[in-house]
């Protein structure tokens, strides 16, 4: 049993040791015989963020519920509750965690990302952008809001409105790659070839082997009749260890 975790009513010491040995790591929790109204809540949030950590999804959610059960208003429970729901591909069962952390408080800038992020994920972009704008609303400088925002305007189109979003960020994050590339983007989709192939490139200059840029690279330089360059482009994406050479 020596490096065992487990979770243990609480006992004596000598019980402890006499169940365990002397060298066992035992995390005492004070629920006896179903009483949980002493529970040490942030004890237990913090093992439930461990389980979670470590992709023991279940026996978070086993603590994260225990918690619940004593106060269904704990939004730190519904919101990491919603997280492993999302990891585990619940969708529906996660955004329902969100709701619910939400309606207790509004101002829970971390789950409305989360919840757009979500939506995001499974092509709700128009529900996801609402998320989105209510995380800005509480913190107009939210890079992450700022850039999901933008990725899922590019999906619907709306590259004008999006291009604002990536500029937002590179105004303060000038070495952005997600940003540059996904303006570079939505610049491309509005035939602006030449200067999506100034981003990309300004995108590659801090990573030559990022596949995902090159590709984009690609497409602008054949949408300009650059086929040549983009054939070359086009090389790097399929061998971008050896620059296109096997």
């Amino acid at each position: 049993m020596e490096n065992s975790i487990l979770i243990f009513v609480r006992r004596s010491p000598a019980d402890k040791k006499e169940c365990f040995g002397e060298n066992s790591k035992v995390l005492s929790y004070p629920w006896v015989n179903g009483n949980m109204s002493g529970m040490d809540i942030p004890a237990i949030l913090d093992k439930a963020h461990h389980l979670m950590k470590v992709g023991r999804y279940d026996d978070a959610i086993s603590l994260y519920d225990k918690v619940l059960e004593v106060n269904g208003n704990n939004t730190v429970a519904l919101e990491n509750k919603g997280k492993i729901y999302y990891y585990l591909g619940r969708h529906e069962d996660a955004m329902t965690c969100y709701d619910k952390a939400i309606a207790i408080n509004p101002d829970l800038i971390t789950v409305w990302f989360e919840k757009g992020y979500t939506l995001r994920k499974i092509h709700r972009y128009e529900e996801s952008i609402i998320c989105f704008e209510h995380a800005l609303a509480i913190d107009p400088e939210y890079t992450f809001a700022l850039a999901n925002k933008g990725y899922s305007l590019n999906e619907l189109g709306r590259y004008a409105e999006a291009i604002k979003c990536f500029d937002a960020i590179l105004e303060t994050s000038p070495n952005n790659i997600r940003a540059m590339t996904s303006k570079g983007i939505a610049l491309r989709e509005l035939g602006r070839n030449e200067e999506a192939v100034s981003y990309f490139d300004k995108a590659i200059g801090f990573n030559p082997i990022n596949s995902f840029v090159w590709y984009n690279k690609a497409i602008a330089l054949r949408n300009l009749g650059r086929s040549k360059e983009a054939d070359e482009a086009i090389k790097v994406v399929n061998f971008p260890q050896g620059t296109g050479k096997r």
